[in-house]
């Protein structure tokens, strides 16, 4: 059976969840018609799916258009939803696991922002697939700060990650928890949870703070890793022997480092992720007794995205996923028999990204991710023995993957002969089309990676093509290229992409007269400083919750928070202030030309709403064109659905005004 020919596989809906179940099939509508904006902005049905270990039951995470979530259990036999875990306004589970065969544990987290990272509230909740003994079971070890079942403040927080699940214990699991404040960080310590009555008992604490820790299958911890504000993040590697840490190793933040992945099956040797002698990060076998160091994966010109690690109580490497461009998955262990299956479903999915969520214990049932630059994420149960495939959720119903356009990737050169990697996405007809570059926030760190994007699919679905850039400074190419960012704000960061921009008009993507630069967070930055270094370039600017006073971030916003943030600040920007106000957009308005659409969230704690006032102020006092979009309960990027469609049509109307024709709605 095709995978086009499935049929259902769960039937049925519940109140206040939409549970999806659809293949591949789209609707038979025309290539030219308008996908609605209410789709592209629109919250994902389901954003995690995971089988429980016998495959009785799957677990599923969900949020509503506030950001609220819920946890939800499933009976595979009856097709029926069993039990619902509600969360507090605005929370949601931002990850879960099965911790034995009937009794699922999620985090809990908050996100003010559409382009904040979520963090941990430092509380876990608890239920078994029948819903019964359904609780708050972690509330935080570090004092009253957190109590059950009510919200951390982003001020105050635990970050609790897993340790171990402790496959031969089924009443508890093991933690690590560290508390953040303002100001500093608390000794990571790990403990022991019992997961029907939240009783801890502490196993060990770390040598430094902040750190985080790993354990082996038996659940020893071995090894803390931690940066240290007072050595300029210096990375702090030590290794427990007989209870007692010893230092391991020291490295400085520009010279690469270690990140540990998990022990193999023995408990003798790790995993580790190691960039500190070559400028790629590379996959390592560490032997922690006679310190021999086994090769498995290493490419020169990008780092591991992830790697492919096996479930279970003997995890190990099945293989490693790169993005050099399109995404690329290498096999590690091709004898193992996920390995087979795996490359089965790789196959039959060609031309997409293929992941799996989880396994049965047995190995015989798997959930697997399919998603591609015009698919969002669907879910598919995979039978192993019988080969038999059936779709389970597709994560954005409204989407329809035959609207949507193929983004294709180039290599190019900067002016100085550095290699850049962008994608670009185009409309469907005969170009060239009107373009809006779209450079992407950090900036040190993430990326532009292919796949589904729904501001550029429904600005391609409006006849604009996006050009997206990884620019010098963006993660994922080495260390050389990310560092190479570092001081180059507003300069060689910014002349990148004014050389990919230039690029797409020789090339006749575009006509220089059709270009406008729209960008948020660091994009927002970029899209103003390029109204500032090319006035004559862009036709127009959306600047979107960015940075707009270089030396304001040293004073607002969650990243000076503590000595961390500072010390990243000094090293990506500097602390000379005559550089900081060249190159901060607010100081330099007079050479802007373009008009300018100013957008942020007034409760965002990332990119604080004075940089948007005074941008607004500067441009009212040289009388330079702007437009004005302010909500008063947004974050970091908006997140109630409503208010997305509502900047959507607003960026729209600017773009048709300056640089294309009315495109509908």
């Amino acid at each position: 059976m095709s995978v086009h020919a499935f049929g259902y596989y769960l039937k049925g809906r519940f109140p206040g969840i939409m549970l999806m179940v659809l293949g591949f099939a789209a609707a038979d509508v025309t290539a030219s018609s308008l996908v609605p904006l209410k789709e592209f902005a629109a919250s994902r049905a389901y954003d995690a799916v995971q089988i429980s270990p016998t495959g009785a039951y799957l677990a599923a995470t969900t949020k509503d258009d506030d950001g609220t979530g819920r946890l939800v259990t499933i009976d595979l036999k009856s097709s029926s939803v069993l039990a619902v875990i509600n969360m507090p306004k605005s929370e949601f589970i931002s990850e879960f696991f099965w911790a034995n065969d009937e009794r699922v544990v999620g985090w809990v987290a908050v996100k003010f922002g559409t382009h904040d990272a979520p963090f941990g509230t430092g509380q876990l909740v608890a239920m078994n697939a029948d819903g019964t003994e359904k609780d708050w079971i972690y509330s935080g070890r570090f004092g009253s700060s957190v109590n059950r079942g009510v919200p951390a403040t982003r001020s105050s927080r635990e970050l609790v990650q897993l340790l171990s699940s402790l496959h031969d214990d089924d009443e508890h699991i093991l933690l690590s928890g560290t508390r953040f404040s303002f100001s500093s960080e608390s000794y990571t310590e790990a403990f022991r949870l019992n997961i029907y009555n939240g009783h801890t008992k502490k196993v060990a604490t770390a040598p430094t703070r902040g750190a985080s820790l790993l354990a082996d299958s038996k659940g020893n911890v071995r090894l803390s890793v931690a940066a240290d504000a007072s050595k300029d993040n210096a990375v702090l590697v030590h290794q427990r022997i007989n209870k007692k840490w010893q230092l391991f190793g020291e490295y400085p933040d520009d010279g690469g480092t270690l990140i540990p992945v998990a022990f193999d099956k023995d408990d003798n040797r790790i995993y580790m992720l190691d960039n500190r002698d070559m400028d790629t990060q590379g996959l390592y076998l560490y032997d922690l007794e006679n310190q021999k160091v086994t090769e498995i994966f290493h490419d020169p010109f990008v780092d591991i995205t992830r790697a492919d690690l096996t479930a279970g109580k003997d995890a190990k490497i099945l293989g490693v996923f790169t993005d050099p461009d399109y995404p690329k998955y290498t096999v590690v262990d091709a004898d193992d028999p996920a390995s087979h299956w795996f490359a089965k479903l790789r196959k039959k999915f060609a031309g997409y990204r293929v992941r799996t969520t989880s396994v049965t214990d047995d190995g015989k049932v798997a959930i697997i991710g399919v998603d591609s630059d015009t698919t969002p994420t669907n879910f598919f149960i995979y039978q192993v023995d019988k080969d038999a495939l059936n779709p389970l959720i597709k994560v954005l119903p409204g989407i329809d993957p035959k609207l949507m356009r193929p983004m294709e990737i180039y290599k190019l050169e900067a002016r100085d002969g550095t290699e850049l990697m962008v994608h670009l996405t185009q409309p469907a007809g005969k170009g060239p089309f009107p373009l809006i570059v779209h450079p992407h926030g950090g900036p040190h760190g993430p990326r532009d990676y292919w796949g589904y994007n729904p501001e550029v699919q429904m600005l391609a679905n409006r006849g604009y093509a996006v050009l997206q850039v990884n620019f010098r400074g963006s993660g994922g190419y080495g260390r050389a290229f990310e560092s190479s960012g570092y001081g180059e704000w507003g300069a060689k960061m910014q002349d990148d992409l004014t050389d990919a921009t230039l690029w797409a008009i020789n090339e006749g993507f575009t006509e220089r007269d059709k270009v406008c630069i729209s960008g948020a967070s660091y994009g927002g930055y970029a899209a103003m400083m390029g109204a500032v270094r090319e006035p004559d370039l862009y036709a127009c600017v959306v600047a979107y919750v960015g940075v707009y006073d270089l030396k304001l971030m040293f004073e607002k916003g969650d990243i000076p928070s503590r000595e961390s943030g500072l010390v990243f600040l000094r090293k990506v920007i500097g602390e000379d202030e005559e550089v900081l106000r060249e190159r901060s957009p607010v100081h330099n308005l007079e050479k802007v030309k373009a008009p300018v659409f100013i957008v942020h969230g007034k409760e965002d704690r990332r990119v604080d709403i004075e940089h948007a006032y005074r941008l607004r102020r500067g441009l009212e006092a040289l009388g330079k064109p702007y437009e004005w979009l302010v909500k008063p309960k947004e974050g970091h990027g908006f997140y109630n659905p409503e208010n997305r469609v509502e900047y959507f049509e607003r960026i729209l109307a600017f773009f048709d005004k300056y640089i294309g024709t009315t495109s509908g709605a």
